[in-house]
């Protein structure tokens, strides 16, 4: 099941959102209170953990309201599941919430609450014809406890002072909003032979680095790592990110058909495992829902990029003295659109503006040499931007980074067949080419490649040789440092003598400029 429609009217900030359509990935993305987290606020409304209070009706009325229409697959048992409703037939389903704020002399502000939901299915008439069977039912909140609860929430504020360390079924299927119950969590899935356990295993090593269980402790259980027999490290002593994302870990490995509600997912992690997060949320959307408000570019490029996500900007108008109220719309699925979005966020996009073709190299050294024998032997190809990945373990991740950049951007008719990957040709380098090949299908085979040699190096004129093998014979670490030494050098000597250092580049490295003659050749034809 899935929010397929919702309009929230006189909540905090907004007085009316309009129909909203969702999809199955919803990134929010606006300034510091301009009404982003109010949205999520107002659809946890449903559960019993987002129950609403008085402070949440708009100032200036006395009644607010969110209105969802639902939609999926088996939406019938969904409605069984969560609100308790029998319409095993039920075909699409609408919620209508809302409360009223009253005055009660002896208790103060309280509200009145109205939750009404409606279903409808097709029937069979008897002419033969489909008609349809509507149902009508009042409903209490969603419970906020596995396997009832709907939505799972990752909110700004989830983090505590301590954590239970009594572990019991309740707390093991309580939903609350902050982090409490989080040793009941781990301990359920840390057991090897529950369901979800290779998930969370797998998870926590990709996203965290480590897994994470759960020991014997005063007063109960703690989660940690081992070290050695009798020692653990606790999460208590861990960086706040940790324990963030193992919660959010724990519930992505336990929701099916679920919403998520998260807020800021960027805070408090390196932006790597961030990656890898927003590759599971997206994978997750196959069979769950998430809306997520951000200011992170990274957030909105990886989730924006996604067949099934939606892009909404939330802004607020506060006038001098009057109630500020809050606006949401989607953002259009134009380049220039998008384009904007990532500006707003921060986001450098000169690159949408001013380049032809993009070269992606596995070291700077061969970038950096590179760019000059652009001017020397290929000088249209000063409108290709050339990029270093850093490594040959970051050329696929450095590609997709790119990637879902021009998907974001609805601009992937402008950079397809446009972009090239070059790599040394040692065997790491023949299986990221293989890989690309493999994931890339429609790209011409051209577009990834390797060079002969496996060191760029190799490349250099035949003056650096005895430096080139003594740098290439050295251990990793240090190697790495030489090889930036030796670039150092070469580019101090294309400096100091252009001439000279064009005629021996011609001569050492034609395998390089006959492939950059090819690539100016592809994109700008031949010259008259």
């Amino acid at each position: 099941m899935r929010i397929s429609k919702l309009r929230v009217q006189n909540f905090k900030s907004f007085a009316d959102t309009g129909e909203l359509e969702l999809a199955g990935i919803n990134v929010l993305v606006g300034r510091n209170n301009s009404g982003k987290s109010v949205i999520l606020r107002s659809i946890h409304t449903m559960q019993e953990n987002g129950h609403p209070n008085p402070e949440h009706v708009r100032i200036g009325t006395d009644a607010a309201s969110v209105k969802f229409e639902f939609s999926g697959d088996c939406l019938g048992d969904a409605l069984e599941r969560h609100f308790g409703v029998s319409a095993p037939d039920a075909e699409n389903a609408k919620l209508n919430f809302s409360f009223q704020r009253t005055d009660d002399m002896h208790n103060g502000l309280s509200l009145n609450e109205d939750r009404r939901i409606t279903f409808g299915s097709s029937v069979a008439m008897s002419d033969g014809s489909l008609g349809r069977k509507t149902g009508n039912s009042g409903v209490r909140a969603i419970r906020s406890s596995e396997p009832s609860n709907f939505i799972y929430t990752y909110f700004s504020k989830r983090k505590v002072a301590h954590f239970e360390r009594i572990v019991d079924l309740t707390r093991t299927l309580a939903i609350e909003n902050d982090l409490r119950n989080l040793v009941a969590k781990v301990t359920r899935l840390a057991n090897p032979d529950y369901e979800g356990a290779q998930e969370y295993e797998a998870l926590c090593n990709n996203v965290l680095g480590f897994r994470i269980s759960s020991y014997a402790s005063a007063g109960g259980q703690q989660a940690g790592i081992p070290v050695g027999r009798f020692d653990h490290i606790p999460i208590e002593s861990m960086g706040e990110g940790v324990s963030s994302m193992l919660g959010l870990i724990a519930d992505l490995c336990m929701g099916d058909g679920n919403l998520f509600l998260i807020e800021e997912p960027e805070n408090d992690i390196h932006p790597e495992s961030l990656k890898t997060l927003l590759r599971v949320i997206v994978d997750k959307s196959k069979n769950n829902q998430f809306i997520v408000t951000t200011h992170s570019n990274i957030v909105t490029r990886y989730l924006g990029a996604a067949v099934d996500c939606k892009v909404f900007e939330v802004t607020m108008n506060h006038q001098r003295n009057t109630t500020p109220t809050s606006e949401i719309q989607e953002i259009e699925r134009t380049a220039e659109a998008r384009i904007e979005v990532l500006r707003s966020l921060g986001y450098e996009l000169s690159d949408f503006d001013l380049w032809d073709g993009w070269l992606i190299l596995e070291e700077s050294s061969a970038e950096l040499v590179i760019r000059y024998f652009v001017p020397w032997f290929v000088p249209r190809l000063a409108r290709v931007r050339t990029i270093s990945a850093g490594g040959v373990t970051k050329v696929v991740p450095t590609f997709e980074d790119f990637r879902r950049l021009f998907l974001f951007a609805h601009l992937e008719p402008q950079y397809k067949g446009r972009v090239w990957v070059i790599v040394d040709g040692d065997d790491p380098g023949k299986e990221v080419v293989s890989n690309l090949q493999g994931s890339y299908k429609t790209w011409p085979g051209g577009h990834f490649r390797t060079w002969t040699h496996g060191d760029f190096e190799h490349f250099y004129p035949s003056r650096f040789f005895e430096q080139v093998f003594e740098v290439l014979a050295k251990s990793h670490d240090e190697k790495r440092e030489a090889k930036k030494r030796l670039t150092r050098d070469v580019r101090r000597w294309c400096d100091e003598n252009p001439e000279a250092a064009k005629a021996a580049f011609k001569e050492s490295a034609a395998e390089v400029i006959e492939m950059l003659q090819e690539i100016d050749k592809t994109l700008f034809g031949s010259e008259e």
